[in-house]
């Protein structure tokens, strides 16, 4: 009889779904997921995307879950949204080893919490907070810190997604022997294709995108929204050299309240620097290849706003590109020392475009990090939770 972790989600989010799936291949019945909503699945309004959409990959499939459907208004949208009503019944009915807990953003995560306490089941958590990514008073950080001081104590085992998150806990009296390496990764969705596939896939992409063959194609994946300050693609513009700028060519992958704004800048920078600019609207999941292929470089410019990680630099990386991101992004932490990661300070061009000049000098390579993102895989994080039996 193998060992049973029963997962506590509050819905199926994209880029967890896959460590069930490779779980359930690699120790089959290891692991039984229960949601509390399945909204992500059913499709919903994204505010800061601007759009209704459901992501499409199989995130049901492979492995073995329950939906409670415990919501109460609008799932996700406050504390009290997902009620953890039959969270007991559950536990119950599986009589796991150990109990995974993904965060404590929501009444079903304090259920579980004190359902897992009351009847001695081990209590695992993986979690993305880090200490840096808001700008926080005094008396707000010292209430967080008893806050979790207080909660990591009923925790038996600890996933770290990267750095910053390990600090965290180490900072919150966690001792290192509760900690264990489980970082956050995307699904490499270019590991099947050729070299020649993705210079096709590439090729393709920039005509359909109709940029110049001897452009140079700065990225940006995400929403556009102030948080992620996509405007400062502009802004840096007037730093680089004027051989450069000429060439540049922005790809702008999402959509969000700020894309008006962003093509009317393009009008401007096309007129003053020569400039260009595409944008491809929201992609979904099994459409990414192309686009990161077609990039040179990405760049993830977010403010002080609670950009924890920023997954889209892992999986520009797997692309093969370069990637700038801001001292506010938490994977900035884990990466910045790498070949072709550089850092700026958050909100400032003139940084931005020197790290731009540093990475335009490296030939389209798809191959620099990925010795480096084994560590940050699927299989590694499935790893880590079957082996913590």
């Amino acid at each position: 009889m193998g060992h049973k972790l029963l997962v506590f989600d509050t819905h199926p989010v994209q880029y967890r779904v896959p460590i069930w799936q490779q779980m359930s291949v690699d120790m089959p019945g290891s692991v039984h997921v229960v949601y509390a909503s399945d909204c992500s699945v059913r499709g919903r309004v994204d505010k800061e995307f601007g759009i209704a959409f459901s992501w499409d990959v199989p995130m049901m499939a492979g492995y073995e879950h329950t939906v409670l459907n415990c919501e109460k208004g609008t799932p996700l949208a406050g504390w009290g949204t997902l009620t953890g009503e039959g969270v007991r019944e559950q536990i119950e009915l599986h009589k796991p080893d150990a109990i995974l807990l993904g965060g404590f953003n929501y009444r079903y995560d304090a259920v579980v919490y004190m359902n897992a306490k009351r009847m001695g089941i081990p209590l695992w958590l993986r979690c993305e907070t880090q200490d840096h990514c808001f700008p926080r008073s005094k008396a707000k950080s010292i209430v967080r810190s008893l806050l979790y001081t207080t909660l990591y104590k009923g925790i038996d085992k600890i996933f770290y997604i990267g750095e910053l998150n390990k600090q965290h806990y180490l900072n919150h009296g966690v001792p290192e022997s509760k900690l264990t390496p489980a970082r956050y990764f995307t699904v490499d969705r270019f590991a099947e294709l050729s070299k020649e596939e993705k210079s096709s896939l590439r090729k393709t992409q920039r005509e359909k995108a109709g940029i110049a063959e001897n452009a140079f194609v700065i990225g940006f994946s995400g929403k556009l929204i102030e948080k992620k300050n996509p405007k400062i693609l502009y802004e840096m513009q007037e730093y680089l050299p004027a051989e450069l700028r000429s060439r540049i060519h922005l790809y702008f992958m999402g959509s969000g309240e700020l894309e008006k704004d962003l093509r009317a800048l393009t009008v401007e920078a096309e007129r003053k620097y020569g400039s260009k600019a595409f944008f491809s609207g929201f992609v979904n999941q099994s459409q990414l290849a192309g686009h990161y292929l077609a990039m040179d470089l990405m760049v993830l410019p977010s403010r002080k706003m609670g950009e924890t990680w920023g997954l889209v630099t892992n999986e520009a990386m797997q692309s093969g590109a370069g990637v700038i991101a801001s001292d506010s992004v938490g994977s900035s932490a884990d990466f910045g020392n790498w070949k072709q990661f550089r850092v700026f300070k958050d909100g400032d061009p003139k940084a931005l475009a020197d790290a731009v000049v540093s990475l335009a000098k490296f030939e389209r390579n798809y191959d620099w990090a990925l010795a480096g993102l084994e560590t940050y895989s699927v299989k590694q994080t499935s790893d880590a939770f079957i082996n913590a039996f």
